[in-house]
């Protein structure tokens, strides 16, 4: 097979293919681009270097950097830019990295980083004579991406994603958003991230065209979305507020299709307001070892089935057990298994992994808690790491943020178990507000509408919540003394 790069410039070299603020290429000008850059990566990286990092915030110099070594052969150990240095060398030496790509922004923060060749992300302009040619192949059960997870305990585990788990993602997503050439993703997350390198997938698979953002800015983007310089947008909760608030008299473009929702559920007052204005969001549950969404929710179903994720997507099996694997009926909530060709084979030096994420027929364990409703809707309760027992009850952090959610001035929440002599654990919540609310008042509004062992015992006050680098909820963060940083003088 050859590269899927080649396979675009070759069937559409007209098209136009990548937009970088006020630049654009078309498929024969990326394919041309990306050349220059495999020429000055042979020059500089040694063939036998089989895998390369790449450490840099979204940018042009980041996306062709990333085809070109996957011209060249090389494995992407995809890093995010907010580790520290300590989580950085951990990860390096995971994953036996010898060679870093990096943004010029970050060369004196890594030079720190002893024993590693530093590669600026630079591409000097090269004679055409001396541009090689490109012959590459891709093979679809070759590692293409290594991305690590959050580890929410221990040491995060390395993401092996093949190119054939890549391939599997971008064609049921084709098939569930009926993507054309015609459509232009728009990226405001980060590439390092999942969310970030699906669309490039897509891209290079599917010929569609890809706008790229350095980073998420509400106004930006809906003015984008005005001018119809995109149809598709990849957002998660928080920028899906934003841009709720930003949005403009006279709506997006009539070409706007949808929004693709990852990160978590949309809460029920947002999807009233996506309704009246006529945005059609689409809900989506994924995860890295799944390479981006395995389930979705059609937007004309999310009236029906508010708080589901939606319904696997095409070559996906999904089944809800219990802890001694055995599947549940409809209705029951339990682990949520997965199989599929874009689910990942294991973790990178991950032997010990197998048993504990596989089961022995070759089912995923998510590690999330959820349940099917009679329909075949998944619905998310929690992580299972995030599920408080308080007195013997299951309480379900998602049930208690979604009714949270619901009360006027709060703009975020977020629900974990502190430790309780009595009760062993209670359910706290974290919130960010307008400078009306206050803790008495979310007492009395939660007080309608949850049980009374399902009442947060304490709330806090916060002026921002711990994120991800893709705009997540880092709830670990909140049971540490880290959590002091986000709480509000």
């Amino acid at each position: 097979m050859s590269s899927w790069l080649q396979k675009q410039v070759n069937e559409r070299p007209d098209r136009p293919a990548f937009y970088w603020q006020d630049e654009v290429w078309s498929f024969a000008e990326v394919g041309h681009e990306v050349r220059c850059w495999v020429t000055a990566f042979s020059r500089k990286i040694p063939s036998e270097e089989k895998r390369i990092a790449l450490f840099s915030r979204n940018s042009k110099e980041m996306y062709f950097s990333i085809l070109a070594l996957w011209e060249l052969g090389k494995e992407l150990v995809l890093l995010n830019t907010q580790l520290s240095l300590q989580e950085l060398r951990y990860q390096l030496a995971d994953a036996e990295v010898n060679q870093i790509v990096l943004a010029t922004e970050s060369m004196s923060f890594l030079t720190e980083l002893e024993s590693f060749t530093l590669i600026e992300m630079i591409q000097s302009e090269i004679n055409d004579s001396l541009v090689d040619e490109i012959t590459s192949v891709y093979q679809l059960e070759t590692t293409a991406s290594i991305m690590y997870t959050s580890g929410t305990t221990g040491n995060p585990k390395g993401v092996l994603q093949c190119f054939s788990n890549h391939l599997a993602s971008a064609l049921a997503t084709q098939e569930n958003m009926e993507i054309t050439e015609e459509d232009c993703w728009l990226c405001p997350v980060p590439l390092f991230h999942i969310s970030g390198l699906s669309i490039i997938i897509r891209q290079l698979v599917l010929g569609c065209s890809f706008r790229l953002y350095s980073k998420f800015d509400a106004k930006t983007v809906t003015d984008d979305l005005a001018k119809n310089k995109g149809t598709v947008i990849s957002v998660v909760a928080i920028m899906l507020q934003e841009l709720l608030e930003n949005y403009p008299e006279t709506g997006y473009s009539s070409n706007f299709k949808a929004m693709l929702l990852g990160g978590g559920p949309i809460s029920p007052k947002a999807l009233k307001t996506c309704e009246c204005y006529g945005i059609p969001v689409i809900q989506s549950y994924g995860m890295t070892e799944t390479c981006s969404q395995v389930v979705a929710l059609r937007f004309e179903d999310a009236a029906k089935k508010i708080g589901s994720a939606g319904k696997p997507l095409m070559g996906m099996a999904i089944k809800i057990v219990d802890s001694n694997e055995k599947q549940l009926e409809s209705n029951h909530v339990g682990e949520i298994l997965l199989k599929g060709k874009n689910v990942i084979r294991h973790y990178l030096n991950g032997e010990q992994w197998q048993t504990v994420k596989w089961t022995a027929d070759g089912w995923f364990k998510t590690g999330d808690m959820g349940y099917l409703d009679e329909d075949g809707y998944l619905y998310l309760v929690s992580r299972l790491s995030e599920l408080i027992i308080s007195g013997g009850e299951n309480i379900y952090p998602t049930e208690i943020e979604h009714v949270l959610l619901e009360f006027p001035g709060v703009i975020e929440v977020a629900v974990v178990g502190e430790p309780d002599e009595k009760w062993g654990a209670v359910p706290v919540a974290y919130i960010v507000g307008t400078p009306t609310i206050t803790t008495e008042t979310i007492n009395s509004f939660a007080k309608q509408y949850l049980a009374k062992y399902k009442l947060p015992k304490r709330i806090y006050l916060c002026h921002s919540l711990p994120k991800t680098a893709s705009g997540k909820l880092a709830k670990h963060r909140l049971t540490t003394i880290e959590r002091e940083a986000f709480l509000s003088k």
